[in-house]
């Protein structure tokens, strides 16, 4: 099913005289209408049509949302151009992205919601009854969004009130057992006041993540939105509106592990497990059944369900318009709040009954009856194999994410006809964020309460939490010069400071053979033991000749007490034999913890030039300078020197958009960006051992993207989008890949090899995450008019090449290509009053991943992760409009 390279160019080279998708009719208008619908966006900060935007923009409106099927942020991201999402609230634009979430990072693309800042992605799941359009700029946005924008910006239109009384329900029924309503009523309350309410209530009630364990099937869903807006003239000149909205979800899935499965098999083989695994004993030491989801991915063996809950959730949104004479005045102001879980089964098995581990002897341990001072010699004595009891078998995983923010905006803009257009504005936002996450043991007394340390209520091994407060700045202004018909200038600067400050904190709570011999092994342990088996003042020079009778006798019954408790190893993990960073103090329950703050500002921009020869025909050359504040890797494990530089983009872009005879258009971009500092988190040589740094990098990426649609008759569009990414990291030496450690990743570039047997490896010459090389969409719908009504059929077809999930060039990293096709049929009444959809999604139920992890090796190979795309989808929709 898979076109070639060569079919596809084919097919574009057909399609050079079309148009961007976004400028496609209305689904329910389509028999009527005769040239390409007008699309007026907001991209900077002023209503433009689409085609006279000299910024590479993409838009779909409510209407095309439901004409071709584009339901969520992983439909946005299909068919957009140079866009990518992997299921886990990352976005990327032209290989931009955000390589972690951890507290103290930044998103690299923006999401705004009716012009107010957002930290999720979450936003962009609002339903499309209540969306007016979503707009995608591609490419650093310095100027007028700034912040957390050198990709790119997501702009999320939603619907406002109306002078005229009108609304719509919908409801929809599919396969797995789901069902959704959605319901929107608004219109007038006085002369001068309007009002929007609605809702939505979208349930699955069954998984299609087949769970053969105790756990239950993953992936159904159980959602719920509100949303209400007043809008009020103010007098002649004033307009203003408030919004609030709600989400709520209970689901088996969530953003940070959405259809998330292990594909490699189990290590049933080592003691315990690896990497940060190793602090406990490994939970799937001798199981015996194969992970069944390595011959079918959508099947899973577990018996703790997944979870994915967003709770206490608020967003507010204000904005008041003003109309002056040559200018508007505009407020935007925002509040939003929410507290998100997500948790899985970590050891991917269905066992919950605890087990024994024989550890196998080997080593010895020392006694030393009068001390490191004394005069007696310390003897050795050898380690005998002992059993680990009440192991537990259960582990899971869990991540909190706790967050408020406020944006607010105040912008003054020119308006009428002039060949000066400008925009000046002021900027301010404030968030406070926490992020409590760990691995935690299920039924093991041992780690809740460890030996001589604070208790561990949570049960984790490892658990890491992060605060952080930022308060962000800025100013703004662009100007727009037309200094003949044709032709136009433009120039814009921005001002951006940022102040962050927080709190980074970990725990490691370990219970392991190395804590058993290692406590058996301390100082006055065994000492005592023997000690206590002879009459109070026995010379211990006498007990020190019969110490190789006792210990094949009291060892193992200190061992067997030893096995049992659980160890605060925190120090010893953050700073191993050194003594611990003047910063680090310890946490009051348990751990340690350290203070973070940092400042940065910058000065970003945009220089462009634009020839409009005619109405149709828009070339444009632009400069965008971006910034992405510097930052920390918190929630990190106590990261060592956990600061990163802040990011700088330079991008040029060369774009043409054209219309032809009102029925084909063609939008093409050529853009060039040097990437400079781009944080990354990477696991470097700190003397005999390796640690995870928050660094700065270097990159360039350079690309085509195209858009287009074709009207050849009124009844039929042919639509098609590509783009093409050469990405490529330009400085970067020298990390260690730890699921490569000892053998370079193919590509990588050794460059030494360390102490511990790692390999150093240069990242010169590797690519971006998240920017396929290739990437294309093309579709196609054609409406039958009858007397009653139209019908139109719809498809899409998408192939998104392999891409990275991480900056290693290492295959298990790589998400291979994959394809989606969608059909739809629309069937209109001839009154527009209702539409009846028959939907495919995924309709040759193609498996793809959006990303590729690993953990560290184990003697089975590393432990491989991927995120699963929806498989096959079928179902109905009805929509009635009074």
């Amino acid at each position: 099913m898979k076109m070639q390279q060569q079919g596809m160019l084919s097919v574009m080279g057909s399609l050079l005289c079309v148009s961007g998708m976004s400028n496609a009719q209305d689904a329910r208008n389509i028999q009527d209408n005769r040239t390409l619908e007008e699309i007026v966006v907001t991209a900077e900060k002023r209503e433009q049509n689409i085609q006279d935007v000299p910024v590479a923009v993409t838009a779909y409106t409510s209407a095309r949302r439901d004409l071709i099927g584009v339901n969520t942020i992983e439909d946005v991201a299909r068919i957009t151009p140079s866009l990518s999402y992997t299921n886990n609230d990352r976005l990327s634009i032209r290989g931009f992205g955000r390589l972690t979430n951890n507290i103290g990072t930044d998103p690299s693309v923006a999401l705004y919601s009716d012009g107010i800042f957002s930290t999720s992605m979450a936003d962009t799941s609002t339903p499309s009854l209540f969306i007016d359009r979503t707009e995608i700029l591609r490419g650093p946005q310095g100027t007028l969004y700034g912040r957390n924008s050198i990709g790119g910006t997501l702009n999320v239109i939603a619907k406002r009130p109306t002078k005229e009384f009108n609304g719509e329900v919908r409801g929809t029924v599919g396969d797995y057992g789901s069902w959704r309503t959605d319901a929107l009523l608004r219109g007038p309350i006085t002369n001068s006041v309007r009002f929007l309410i609605g809702g939505s209530k979208d349930r699955r009630e069954q998984g299609f993540i087949n769970n053969i364990g105790q756990g239950g099937d993953t992936a159904d869903s159980d959602r719920w939105f509100v949303e209400a807006q007043i809008e009020a003239d103010l007098g002649d000149r004033v307009v203003a509106r408030l919004r609030y909205s709600k989400f709520e979800w209970q689901d088996s899935y969530g953003v940070g592990n959405t259809l998330a499965t292990v594909i490699s098999p189990h290590n049933n083989v080592t003691v315990t497990g690896t990497g940060t695994a190793a602090l406990y004993y490994n939970p799937v030491f001798g199981y015996s059944e194969p992970n069944p989801s390595i011959a079918h991915p959508y099947t899973i063996d577990t018996n703790a369900p997944a979870a994915g809950t967003l709770e206490d959730q608020h967003r507010i949104h204000l904005d008041v318009t003003a109309d002056f004479a040559g200018a508007t005045l505009k407020l935007l102001s925002g509040y939003q709040q929410y507290t998100y879980f997500t948790s899985s089964d970590s050891d991917g098995t269905p066992r919950t009954a605890s087990f024994n581990i024989g550890v196998p002897e080997g080593g010895s341990l020392s006694i030393d009856l009068d001390g490191p001072a004394g005069p007696l010699p310390s003897q050795s004595v050898p380690r005998p194999a002992f059993d680990a009891l009440n192991v537990t078998p259960d582990v899971r995983t869990y991540y909190h994410e706790r967050q408020q923010w406020q944006s607010n905006e105040l912008n003054l803009t020119s308006s009428g006809d002039g060949d000066l257009q400008w925009i000046l504005g002021l900027y301010q936002y404030s968030q406070k964020w926490d992020q409590p996450q760990g691995l935690a043991v299920v039924g093991d007394d041992a780690i809740v309460n460890p030996f001589g340390a604070p208790p561990n209520p949570s049960g984790a091994f490892l658990a890491v939490d992060g605060h952080l407060e930022t308060d962000s700045y800025a100013g703004f202004g662009q100007m727009d010069w037309s200094f003949s018909d044709a032709w136009t200038f433009t120039l814009g600067l921005r001002y951006t400071k940022d102040e962050k400050k927080g709190m980074d904190m970990a725990r490691y709570v370990a219970r392991s053979n190395g804590t058993a011999v290692a406590v058996a092994d301390a100082q006055g342990v065994l000492e005592n033991a023997i000690i206590g088996l002879f009459p109070p003042g026995t010379p211990l020079a006498f007990i020190q000749t019969q110490l190789q009778a006792i210990a094949p006798m009291l060892v193992p019954a200190v061992l067997a007490e030893t096995q049992a408790l659980a160890l605060d190893v925190t120090q010893s993990q953050v700073c191993g034999a050194s003594a611990c960073a003047p910063d680090l103090m310890q946490n009051p329950g348990g751990g340690l913890r350290r203070n973070l703050a940092g400042e940065w500002d910058a000065v970003t921009g945009t220089t462009g030039l634009q020839w409009e020869a005619n109405d149709d025909t828009n070339v444009y050359l632009r400069y965008s300078r971006g910034y992405k504040s510097g930052g920390w890797l918190g929630s990190n494990g106590l990261t060592p020197n956990p600061y990163a530089d802040p990011e700088y983009v330079d991008s040029y872009e060369l774009g043409v958009k054209t219309i032809l005879a009102g029925r084909v258009s063609l939008n093409t971009a050529v853009f060039y960006s040097d990437y400079d500092g781009f944080q990354t988190p990477l696991t470097v040589s700190l003397g005999t051992i390796t640690a995870s740094r928050f660094l700065n990098l270097q990159a360039r990426v350079q690309g085509v993207e195209l858009e287009a649609s074709w009207s050849p008759t009124d009844r039929l569009q042919l639509l098609a989008s590509y783009s093409y990414l050469d990405t490529e990291i330009t400085r970067g030496c020298c990390f260690v890949d730890t699921v490569d450690s000892s053998a370079r990743s193919p590509g990588a570039q050794p460059v030494s090899t360390l102490p511990n047997g790692d390999v150093a490896q240069s990242l010169v010459g590797n690519r971006l995450p998240l920017s396929p090389e290739h990437k294309w969409t093309v579709g196609a719908n054609y409406t039958w008019s009858f007397a009653p009504g139209s019908l139109t059929a719809s498809g899409m077809y998408s192939d998104i090449g392999a891409q990275q999930s991480t900056i290693w060039s290492n295959p298990i990293y790589t998400a291979p290509s994959f394809e989606i096709a969608d059909l739809r049929l629309l069937w209109n009444d001839a009154d527009n009053r209702y539409t009846l959809i028959g939907f495919v999604k995924n309709a040759f139920d193609e498996i793809g991943y959006g990303s590729s992890t690993a953990d560290r090796p184990s003697p089975v190979g590393p432990r491989h992760t991927v995120s699963l795309t929806y498989p096959r989808m079928y179902g109905m929709e009805l929509q009635y409009r009074f």
